[in-house]
């Protein structure tokens, strides 16, 4: 009798246990590194790190969505599904725009003044994969002008147009790719620019460029140094 009370409290104490598992999904052991996300009407939105939006009233006033829950830093198990309206770095409360020239199941956009432009941006998953990312399969020859930008600066100092923009595709393209290559750092840290393609649609392309004072080079997949000319581009220019 004594034993079969035992094994009822083991069984009810192992059930109780899952019930908490299964009405607190959220706790575990885990740091969790998310990707940047958002969850909507049971489609899965991925963050753009190659694309800002070109002109910010291509943002539309239709709010598709809200962020209901940040995962990132609450939650710690490794079996969480997410669920509609979580995101995981965007804060509880953050409206979802849609995006001229998109529907609302391709491209969202949620406001972040961190941005250029002002919006970070998110594809549908699988239509993300339509979206050219890396350098290499940006469509150069749609490209109308290029911006160029101080690092964490949100106005560029310098448009190029016309030749100029050809010009300056042909010597990253140009450039020599290095499997290794490890910047000079002799005077500090590398002056970080960012290369803003637009086209005539309402996504821009954007990558990094860095000047180490010995060297410019990008990372279109492995690290590519290009040739000096490329700085007289990087030059502020008077109105």
């Amino acid at each position: 009798m004594n034993g079969r009370f035992i094994l009822l409290l083991t069984a009810l104490a192992v059930a109780m246990g899952g019930c908490s598992h299964i009405s607190n999904p959220i706790e575990g052991n885990a740091i969790i590194d998310w990707i940047d996300f958002v969850k909507l009407d049971g489609k899965t939105y991925v963050g753009l790190y190659h694309q800002v939006i070109k002109d910010p009233d291509l943002v539309t006033d239709q709010v598709v969505g809200t962020v209901k829950f940040k995962l990132d830093g609450v939650v710690t198990n490794p079996h969480y599904r997410p669920k509609n309206g979580d995101a995981a770095y965007l804060a509880e409360g953050t409206r979802l725009y849609g995006v001229e020239g998109f529907g609302p199941d391709e491209v969202i956009a949620a406001r972040d003044e961190g941005k250029i432009g002002g919006f970070r941006l998110y594809a549908e998953e699988t239509f993300s994969k339509t979206i050219p990312q890396r350098y290499p399969d940006m469509p150069k020859q749609q490209v109308e002008r290029i911006r160029l930008f101080k690092d964490r600066d949100m106005q560029p100092f310098r448009t190029l147009t016309g030749e100029e923009v050809r010009r300056f595709i042909a010597l990253l393209d140009g450039g020599e790719d290095k499997t290794v290559f490890t910047p000079d750092r002799t005077n500090g840290d590398p002056d970080v620019y960012m290369m803003v393609f637009c086209t005539d649609g309402p996504l821009a392309y954007a990558y990094y460029l860095e000047d180490d004072g010995q060297s410019v080079y990008f990372h279109p997949w492995h690290t590519r140094v290009v040739d000096d000319e490329i700085r007289t581009f990087l030059e502020r220019q008077d109105d």
